[in-house]
């Protein structure tokens, strides 16, 4: 199969913690707000790339994923002079949280499960001035062995 490339415009957001409610005598577990409604702009984002790509059906078999989190470069970094580069992002979110919302929107829709991903890389950036935020993910199937 094909790689697949997508770009989902925004400021990257992290899978939140768990909530819970108590509904009765029993306890809901739901996602965040901000982690849902990401989640659900991603996935909108990944159907249009498959659907541009011609790729009807998930992925079958071990996949490589590459996401670049892009952050917003902060207004108190920017300089005239001297337009501020890109950079590494050393801050929260954590990296695994940012991957973990990104495999778990792509779940069903890119791929039939998050375990198919046999080789993640993650990394996280602040942008460089005046560079627009978003989440750069690339999915490409790894051969597998002949045994």
């Amino acid at each position: 199969m094909t790689p697949l490339s997508v770009l989902i415009p925004g400021e990257p957001v992290s899978q939140g913690r768990p909530r819970f409610a108590r509904v009765g005598k029993f306890v809901r577990t739901y996602d965040p707000a901000k982690s849902r409604n990401w989640k659900a702009t991603a996935q909108a984002h990944f159907r249009d790339a498959l659907q541009a790509a011609g790729i009807t059906a998930p992925f079958q078999g071990p996949l490589e994923c590459r996401i670049l989190a892009r952050f917003t470069c902060p207004k108190s970094d920017w300089r005239k002079r001297e337009p501020v580069p890109q950079r590494p992002h050393a801050k929260r979110p954590d990296a695994e949280n940012v991957g973990k919302a990104v495999l778990d929107s792509a779940t069903g829709v890119v791929w039939l499960d998050d375990a198919q991903v046999a080789k993640l890389t993650i990394v996280k950036v602040i942008g460089a001035q005046g560079a627009a935020p978003g989440v750069e993910v690339q999915v490409l199937p790894i051969a597998e062995a002949a045994s």
